[in-house]
C-alpha cells in the first residue's frame, strides 16, 4: 500500500518530533509476519464490508501482495470488526466509505490518508480504524484518526453533506479492546493548525528533535538517536545528582526524581530494547562490539503435541488426575506424577532459542554462524 511522506499512521511521530521524518529516510522500509497478518485481516474486513462472502480456507490476494489462506483467527478478527462497523448503520440513512483515500493536501502538498471505514449517519461522522497488534491503542486525541476525520469532512462537505458530530473508533478485537472518542469540528480545526505548522517545518527543513513515548515508539532511528540517548541519560542521572552528598543514606532518589523516571519508564525501556536489537543486527552482520557476543536465548521444554500427550495419559488408565479445569496441568507437575515413566519424553521438545546479545563472560556458546535464520527476533 502506498503511503504519503507525512502519513496519518506515523503522525504521532512527526507531529511531535519533526526531525524524525528526515532521520527515518535512511532506513529501509521492512515488514514482518505480524504486519503481513494485519494486512491480510484488513483485506478480509474490506471484502466483508463490501458484501463478499469469505470462509476459512479461502485463498485471497490483496492488491499485488502475495496470496494467503484465510484462517479462523483472521476471519474472526475481521468479522468482529465488520459487525462493529455495521452496528452503527441505519439502512437508507447512511453513507459508508470503505478504504477511502482522502486528500490531505490542505496539511501539506501531495499528502493523503486512507481510512479503513468511514460512515456518515445523518450528520454524525464515524471514523473506524482496525488494529491487529497487541499494543493497546486509544481513540482519544488519536492523531491518525483525527487526520482521517479532517479529510473526510472536507471531502463530504464538497458534496453538500452537513457534519455536526464526529466519533473516532479504534477496533482491536484481537485483544478484546474497542475504544471510541467523540470530538468537535472546532477541536479538529485547532488540531489542523498544529498539523500544518509541523508539516511546514518539516518541508522547510526547520526541524527539531523531541523524544517522547509515542513519537519514539515506532521510530526506526531511535536506537541511533543522540537526542533520545541524552534524554534517557538526563532522566536517569537526575535522580542521583546529589549522590556525593548522600554518603550511605538509604534514600538515594527523591520523590520528584522517582516520578520523572516512572513517567519516562516506557520510553527508556523501548530505547534499551531498540539498542539491543541494533546490536544483534550488527553482530549478525559480522561486526564486533567490545565485551559482547551473540548467544542462543534460553528456552523451556514443552510438549510437542498436547493432543498426543492427552491420548497417552488417558491410555494409562492409572486413576491419576493430570488435568486442571479444561487443560493439562503444568509439565513439571505431570512429570512428577509420572515419576519414572520414560515414554513421556517422546512428547517433549526444547525449542531452539533466538539470537540474543550477552556479555562475553556469559557461559553460553557464542553463535558464529551469522547466516542462520533468526526471523523471530
Amino acid at each position: 500500500m502506498q503511503h504519503a511522506k507525512l502519513s496519518p499512521s506515523s503522525s504521532s511521530r512527526w507531529l511531535t518530533c519533526t526531525a524524525s521524518v528526515k532521520m527515518s529516510e535512511q532506513y529501509e522500509n521492512t515488514t514482518n509476519t505480524a504486519a503481513e497478518w494485519g494486512t491480510n485481516v484488513h483485506f478480509i474486513g474490506e471484502q466483508l464490508l463490501k458484501g463478499k462472502p469469505i470462509n476459512v480456507g479461502d485463498e485471497l490476494q490483496e492488491r499485488g501482495n502475495k496470496s494467503f489462506i484465510v484462517d479462523k483467527e483472521m476471519l474472526d478478527c475481521a468479522e468482529q470488526y465488520v459487525d462493529y462497523v455495521r452496528s452503527f448503520m441505519v439502512n437508507g440513512y447512511d453513507e459508508l466509505l470503505i478504504e477511502e483515500q482522502f486528500d490531505l493536501s490542505f496539511i501539506a502538498k501531495g499528502q493523503f490518508g486512507t481510512s479503513d471505514a468511514t460512515l456518515l449517519v445523518g450528520s454524525h461522522l464515524h471514523i473506524f480504524d482496525l488494529k491487529t497488534g497487541r499494543n493497546i491503542v486509544t481513540a482519544e486525541e488519536n492523531t491518525q484518526l483525527m487526520l482521517y476525520a479532517l479529510g473526510a469532512i472536507y471531502d463530504l462537505e464538497t458534496f453538500g453533506y452537513n457534519i455536526e458530530k464526529i466519533t473516532l473508533h479504534i477496533v482491536q478485537t484481537r485483544v478484546n479492546h474497542i475504544d471510541s472518542w467523540e470530538t468537535t469540528y472546532r477541536h479538529l480545526v485547532d488540531f489542523e493548525k498544529r498539523a500544518i505548522d509541523s508539516a511546514t517545518k518539516i518541508l522547510n527543513d526547520d526541524t527539531e528533535f523531541n523524544p517522547d513515548k509515542k513519537a519514539c515508539m515506532w521510530c526506526p532511528h531511535k536506537a541511533n538517536c543522540e537526542a533520545l540517548k541524552n534524554h534517557v541519560e538526563e532522566v536517569v542521572k537526575s535522580g542521583f545528582d546529589d549522590i556525593s552528598e548522600i554518603d550511605g543514606k538509604a534514600n538515594l532518589i527523591s520523590d520528584d526524581s522517582i516520578k520523572k523516571i516512572l513517567d519516562n519508564a516506557d520510553l527508556i525501556t523501548d530505547f534499551i530494547k531498540a539498542v539491543k536489537e541494533t546490536a544483534v543486527e550488527r553482530l549478525q552482520a559480522g561486526e564486533k562490539i567490545d565485551g559482547y557476543k551473540l548467544v542462543e536465548s534460553r528456552t523451556n521444554r514443552k510438549f510437542s503435541d498436547e493432543t498426543k500427550v492427552v491420548e497417552y495419559l488417558e491410555s494409562k488408565d492409572d486413576g491419576v488426575d493430570y488435568y486442571k479445569p479444561k487443560q493439562l496441568k503444568p509439565m513439571g507437575q505431570i512429570l512428577k506424577l509420572l515419576k519414572d515413566d520414560e515414554k513421556i519424553n517422546d512428547f517433549i521438545i526444547k525449542p531452539k532459542g533466538v539470537a540474543v546479545i550477552a556479555p562475553v563472560t556469559d557461559k553460553r556458546k557464542e553463535i558464529t554462524n551469522v547466516s542462520c535464520n533468526f526471523d523471530e527476533i
